[in-house]
């Protein structure tokens, strides 16, 4: 049993060492690619166009790296995954509060001892007092609502505030940060990945909505945008590339095709459109 154990770890950490290396060939190549077609296009000097294009992709694959690693907040889940977390927040927003209340505290007494207020649950982590604020709305977080958890917590001297949520407003992160008060807020997709999987616990039911939504432009980009569609770009980009070779016009082409790779890069790379989590907070 134990070996077996062991052989899945082992291949799934070949698996993901697999697919990491060919993420990253992927990315740089579709970036020296870019930089190259347009200096073979000015240079004459083959040997200094790849010099170049090389010097170029590293440079510009190391900025983009350090900028989504800033960036990212969240970790992918699955379509299956992100239904069930929206299922999961509209279930305590249709429930009364002690039911949260209540799912929250079997979570945290896996590996805490929590202790259950009118409110929220309050719990040591390591020397930090904390507390976890359930509070499930069919909006979204607003400041007024920080402001009212606040003046609920602030006579309690905890050292960290941990809020889940449906939605969360924009400004609220902005709010937080200048509270006395460390305030950690997770919605309902980083409540999912960073709480229920990770202490394998989950609501006993779930209540999705059925709706039809209209295509948004923000919902295009998301549609346009994600890791799935880059591939489209990468082989029109390369049929373009090579068209480019048999016809006068070709910095037209060039053009076309450097904007389909471009188109595909970012779809491959974004954080925006291929959703992330943030950080273990338990």
């Amino acid at each position: 049993m134990c070996l077996k154990i062991l052989k899945k770890g082992y291949n799934d950490c070949i698996m993901k060492t697999f697919n990491a290396v060919l993420s990253t060939i992927l990315r740089v190549g579709l970036i020296f690619l870019l930089y190259f077609i347009w200096l073979r296009y000015f240079l004459h000097s083959l040997l200094w166009a790849v010099a170049i294009a090389i010097t170029l992709t590293l440079t510009t694959d190391f900025l983009m790296q350090h900028i989504i690693k800033k960036k990212s907040v969240k970790k992918n889940l699955k379509k299956e995954e992100l239904a069930r977390a929206e299922g999961y927040a509209n279930h305590f927003v249709f429930s009364d509060k002690k039911e949260s209340l209540a799912f929250y505290f079997d979570l945290l007494s896996k590996n805490f001892q929590p202790v259950k207020r009118s409110d929220f649950i309050a719990f040591a982590k390591g020397e930090e007092s904390c507390i976890l604020y359930p509070f499930y709305k069919f909006n979204t977080l607003s400041v007024e609502d920080v402001i009212l958890i606040f003046n609920k917590v602030k006579n309690t001297k905890a050292d960290e505030i941990l809020l889940c949520v449906n939605l969360v407003d924009e400004n609220v992160k902005k709010i937080i940060s200048k509270l006395p008060i460390k305030f950690v807020v997770l919605d309902k997709y980083e409540t999912y990945e960073k709480l229920m999987k990770k202490f394998d616990t989950f609501p006993n039911s779930l209540f999705n909505f059925e709706t039809n939504p209209k295509m948004t432009f923000k919902g295009f980009l998301a549609y346009s945008l994600n890791r799935k569609k880059a591939g489209g770009y990468i082989f029109a980009s390369f049929i373009l590339l090579i068209s480019s070779l048999f016809v006068k016009v070709t910095v037209y082409y060039l053009i076309m095709s450097s904007i389909l790779l471009v188109l595909s890069i970012f779809s491959y790379t974004n954080t925006i459109f291929n959703k992330k989590l943030p950080e273990n907070v338990l």
